[in-house]
């Protein structure tokens, strides 16, 4: 009958008979497939590697991943077991090769051995490999779906989309991907959260929650560790897990063997490997659906009725069948690429694609918000409208290196808005190979950092200024013991000229230049945070004033002075620190307009700081008075700017500037607890912008009367390591009837006052001494004669800021360089009490 069907096709139509052909292998084939994936295949492995292994003299050290059951674990016995195990059994016995298993703690620990070259496999490795650059890895191999679990009280197959549209209710454990999963593609399942996947199974056993999705391995461990029996397969998801083998890298040889090794099981085999340790029952259809015998056999019988269908009539329905399939392709394609760009264009990071000649393919929309830029404007752009002009050419050659060689790339660069403003980013970008290893994109990843490097360039500010501060503190003492030798010997001199002469007026000018050179050293302290400045209620309005007016009459006519002074501007200050803030940058201001002339103004304002610009800026949330100084001349260089209140830095010329004015300035708004910030553009001037917390003052203490200095008698002893200072302040008190013994070594004096403790009425020290600090001398004089009053003397007020007048006979504190008169003043006022 067959043979005469064939023959009647053979003589009517040569097309008839190819589809008869064609069909009759349909039918035969998935049989034929089927038995072959059941055959051994041959040695799949070449001379060399043969070669290889044979000259191997040690077994393979292969990494057992933990908490991996049943994929892979050691047993009591110390017996590798698992559906990975029986993967490596298999291609031991089939290249007849050794493994040594070696456990680990944790997969950290797994990868550092492998880093270090103690194992030389990983077995099974779900991580990222472009992430691990130590490792080759191999196709995956092990490919786990997931399934739906349900109560068997629970009837009928089960999709996903059967459980959104039912209102059913999933269990999942926390920190899963399955999880993530599930909430961004079916977002109206309800969602119970457990603390594992052994409690969700427990949930769906007690039916206290309708389903759950898991790995077919894993249910069947815990299934059949824990005892559950009222639990079945209801269906499967599209969430699925794969694995694969890591060889070292310096290993390629072992890496394709072991790759040669895994394709050779066939999928018969691979399918017996699972069934061994996947035990659950499942429904009929899903039974059906797994398995491929019966799907072999369906494929035959379909295949075999269609032998009556043949002709034009089964022509036509297999290029619409085709036609169909190709849809469906490209429909679950366009939704897969849709799903990609919507994660893409909500990512809160910068993302775009290049293509091989840096032509921007795709941009997401925080580029654009960063940007500031339209997509139709980037699009079929050249990435160098991006990229910052002071790059070398060096820093791209280096990153198309990294990325040709398949690594990814990270650094830093700067990139610009469409308004050319600089935007500091951090970068990672990829490069994505096509199926030859053709690079073909580049993914870049940019992150916004530049308020991150403002912040970090704020404390190096603040670093540089505590450096300043500890070498100002360092000289301090001994450059303000100079300026009291200077300034005493004049003051002593003084009374022995005749006023109005040459000397009695070059002796003024000395202590002048004196007192000019104990200011400057107040103001380094306070300005290092080394002294605490005078603070009084200032009218910040007013003073700007006032130095309004001082510029006015020194910057020449062609710079025009504008003013706008708001009222109730005050704030808790040294005024004369604020003065020489606000002439310092008028200076300033002026000297940048000295050419072409120009426009200085000096605005004050009441503001309140929202959190998040306080935040920026560092202070508390607040009323603040703001004090903006603005000209228009020629402005900072963008190079300048991140040094302006570097110390000692200037770009005027030699002789014209000295480095410390805008540092000062930095140091007293710091001390201040305000903030100071500074725009500029090249040829289009420069602002300063202050910011000083606001105050309404404190109430002031009385005035204390001043006691006028007058002579003396009693016995003092003296002591200070600055010789000069001895005799300066001896032949100042002697001038006064005083009777003076001066030492110039603290541990002497301490003898001479444990030899004669009677005979000195008081004691006046340095604190600052070789040997013996001043308040250690007078606590030793205390204990000897508590009655007696002490004077502490110091250039550097940090050395005396844990003493307090009253403690150890200490009854006054004099900071140095102090006039003579305070001196005496001090003693005067002492011996009388």
């Amino acid at each position: 009958m067959l043979s005469e069907r064939f023959s009647s096709l053979r003589k009517s139509n040569p097309v008839y008979l190819v589809l008869f052909l064609l069909l009759t292998l349909c039918a035969t084939l998935p049989v034929y497939l089927f038995f072959y994936e059941n055959t051994q295949l041959t040695d799949p492995l070449s001379d060399a590697e043969r070669a290889w292994l044979a000259k191997l003299d040690r077994p393979i050290v292969l990494a057992v991943t933990p908490d991996t059951r049943p994929l892979e674990f050691v047993n009591a016995q110390g017996e590798y077991q698992g559906m990975v195990a029986d993967y490596m059994h298999r291609i031991s016995d089939e290249l007849n090769i050794e493994f040594e298993v070696v456990e680990a703690a944790n997969m950290q620990e797994v990868l550092q051995l492998a880093k270090e070259r103690k194992v030389d496999v990983i077995a099974a490795f779900a991580g990222n490999p472009a992430n691990t650059d130590f490792m080759l890895f191999t196709n995956p191999y092990l490919e786990l779906s997931t399934a739906i679990l349900a109560n068997r009280s629970e009837k009928g197959p089960l999709t996903l989309s059967d459980i959104s549209e039912k209102r059913m209710t999933l269990a999942l454990p926390k920190g899963y991907d399955v999880l993530s999963y599930v909430e961004k593609f079916y977002p109206n399942i309800n969602i119970q959260t457990t603390y594992n996947y052994l409690s969700a199974l427990l949930h769906v056993s007690f039916n206290e929650i309708d389903a759950t999705i898991i790995s077919l391995p894993q249910a069947s461990y815990f299934i059949e560790d824990k005892g559950i029996t009222n639990l079945r397969v209801a269906g499967y998801t599209e969430y699925r897990l794969y694995y694969r083998m890591g060889v070292r890298s310096d290993n390629p040889i072992l890496a394709d063997i072991l790759q040669k090794a895994l394709d050779s099981i066939t999928p018969v085999q691979r399918e017996r490997i699972l069934k061994r340790w996947v035990h659950l029952q499942q429904d009929l259809l899903s039974e059906i659906l797994s398995s491929r015998f019966v799907w072999y056999i369906v494929v035959s019988i379909v295949s075999s009725i269609l032998l009556a269908f043949a002709g034009i009539i089964f022509w036509n329905r297999t290029l619409r069948l085709r036609v169909n399939e190709r849809t469906k392709e490209l429909k679950r394609e366009l939704q897969d690429r849709t799903r990609f760009l919507a994660a893409l264009n909500q990512a809160e990071d910068g993302i775009f694609i290049l293509d091989t000649d840096g032509i921007l393919e795709y941009v997401n929309a925080s580029l654009l918000h960063l940007t500031q830029y339209t997509e139709e404007e980037m699009l079929g752009q050249h990435i160098s409208i991006l990229r910052g002009k002071n790059h070398p050419r060096e820093f791209f050659e280096d990153l198309w290196i990294v990325l040709r060689s398949g690594g990814v790339w990270r650094g830093e660069t700067v990139y610009l808005k469409k308004n050319g403003e600089e935007v500091a980013t951090e970068v990672t970008a990829t490069p994505v190979f096509d199926e030859s290893g053709k690079l073909i994109n580049v993914i870049e990843l940019i992150r916004d950092v530049t308020e991150k490097r403002k912040m970090e360039e704020q404390l190096k500010q603040s670093q540089k200024l505590e450096e300043l501060g500890t070498l100002a503190g360092g000289i301090a003492h001994d450059f303000n013991n100079i300026i009291a030798a200077i300034s005493g010997y004049a003051e002593l001199a003084l009374p022995s000229t005749e006023e109005g002469s040459r000397a009695h007026t070059n002796l003024k000018r000395i202590q002048q230049v004196a007192e000019r050179a104990r200011a400057m050293v107040h103001q380094i302290l306070v300005f290092s945070r080394r002294r605490k400045p005078e603070q009084v209620l200032v009218n910040v309005s007013l003073m700007a004033e006032e130095v309004a007016q001082l510029l006015r009459s020194s910057l020449p006519s062609t710079i025009e002075i504008n003013t706008k002074f708001a009222d109730g501007c005050t704030v808790m200050a040294d005024a004369s620190q604020l003065h020489q803030v606000v002439m310092n940058l008028g200076t300033n201001a002026g000297y940048a307009m000295r050419t072409n002339g120009g426009t200085l103004s000096i605005i004050t304002a009441e503001v309140q700081l929202s959190v998040k610009k306080a935040r920026l800026m560092g202070v508390p949330v607040g009323r603040y008075v703001s004090l903006t100084v603005e000209d228009s001349g020629e402005g900072i260089p963008a190079q300048y700017l991140g040094r302006i209140f570097d110390p000692f830095f200037t770009t005027k010329p030699k002789g014209e500037g000295t480095g410390m004015g805008l540092s000062m300035v930095h140091g007293i708004i710091t001390s201040l607890r305000g903030h100071i910030a500074v725009e500029s553009r090249e040829g289009k001037g420069t602002r300063f912008v202050i910011h000083l917390p606001y105050s309404k003052g404190e109430h002031m203490g009385e005035m204390k009367t001043i006691v006028p200095v007058t002579d003396g008698d009693g016995s003092i002893m003296l002591v200070d390591d600055e010789l000069d200072l001895v005799h300066v302040y001896a032949d100042a008190l002697e001038d006064l009837g005083y009777d003076v013994r001066a030492y110039n070594n603290p541990v002497e004096a301490l003898k001479a006052f444990e030899k004669e403790p009677e005979a000195f009425d008081l004691v006046i020290t340095d604190q600052t001494m070789p040997k013996l600090t001043g308040d250690k001398l007078a606590a030793q004089i205390h204990t000897l004669r508590p009655d007696v009053p002490i004077v502490l003397c110091s250039g550097y007020s940090d050395a005396i800021d844990a003493i307090t007048e009253g403690e150890s006979g200490v009854r006054k504190v004099l900071l140095k360089p102090f006039e003579l008169r305070d001196l005496a003043r001090a003693v005067q006022v002492l011996l009388r009490r």
